[in-house]
């Protein structure tokens, strides 16, 4: 069960610490009714994810009525011959959302998208325009604040996609979610599949979780709602 951060500046961070963020999404769309998942083809890495059965979206279609949604046409048509039977839209919500897809899904998920998107706050008000009133947002990204970070660091080592844009932190992630008009509910940070030596570096990590509870994990995976305020805007 996730609980709601501390995030106020100067605070100490405490987290819960996810074992694995691919079953606590799975879990989170059996929990719904409509589902709209950003960023559903990963493309270009499409066809050897689906082949190796690491592609996000097939896994989540299992567990619910998932709407895929993706602003790389290529990827949309290519993931619609690999699997004719889900449903999939091309769409840069940034640009609009269309009328039937409008306060449609009781849960959007972008699961690590938003670190490549340029213009984050825009990005996510044209996912809250997908939401249904009450609505639930559920984000998972890369952890600026990740231990892992730091001792690669100083190794002169920087680990990072050559599409991302941004790292976030627990308190940057809280305030672009506020910036775009959304309440964080909770957060908590999760370990990535590791390598053999990360496995070892993750059971110190384990440890000074249980000390501290700060987002020792790759990532943090964050729950959002509409606020009260902008939807009265």
């Amino acid at each position: 069960m996730l609980v709601e951060p501390d995030l106020r500046t100067g605070s100490r961070l405490r987290l819960p610490l996810i074992a694995d963020r691919v079953s606590f999404l799975e879990g989170l769309v059996a929990e719904h009714q409509r589902i709209a998942h950003l960023g559903c083809t990963d493309w270009p890495y499409t066809e050897h994810r689906l082949s190796t059965g690491d592609l996000l979206h097939e896994r989540l279609l299992r567990f619910g009525d998932v709407t895929g949604i993706d602003v790389d046409r290529e990827g949309i048509e290519r993931l619609a011959e690999l699997l004719p039977d889900a449903p999939l839209l091309c769409l840069d919500v940034t640009s609009g959302v269309p009328e039937e897809h409008r306060g449609a899904y009781d849960l959007v998920l972008v699961p690590e998208t938003l670190e490549h998107v340029p213009d984050p706050v825009s990005f996510l008000r044209g996912c809250g325009d997908l939401l249904e009133g009450d609505g639930l947002i559920c984000i998972t990204v890369p952890n600026a604040c990740s231990p892992k970070v730091g001792i690669r660091a100083v190794f002169g080592r920087e680990r990072v996609h050559p599409d991302h844009f941004v790292y976030y932190g627990p308190r940057t992630l809280e305030r672009t979610l506020q910036a775009a008009g959304f309440a964080t509910q909770s957060m908590a940070s999760y370990f990535a599949v590791p390598s053999r030596f990360g496995r070892v570096v993750d059971v110190g990590l384990r440890a000074a979780h249980r000390l501290g509870g700060g987002p020792v994990g790759e990532g943090l995976i964050a729950q959002a709602r509409i606020s009260s305020a902008s939807a009265s805007a």
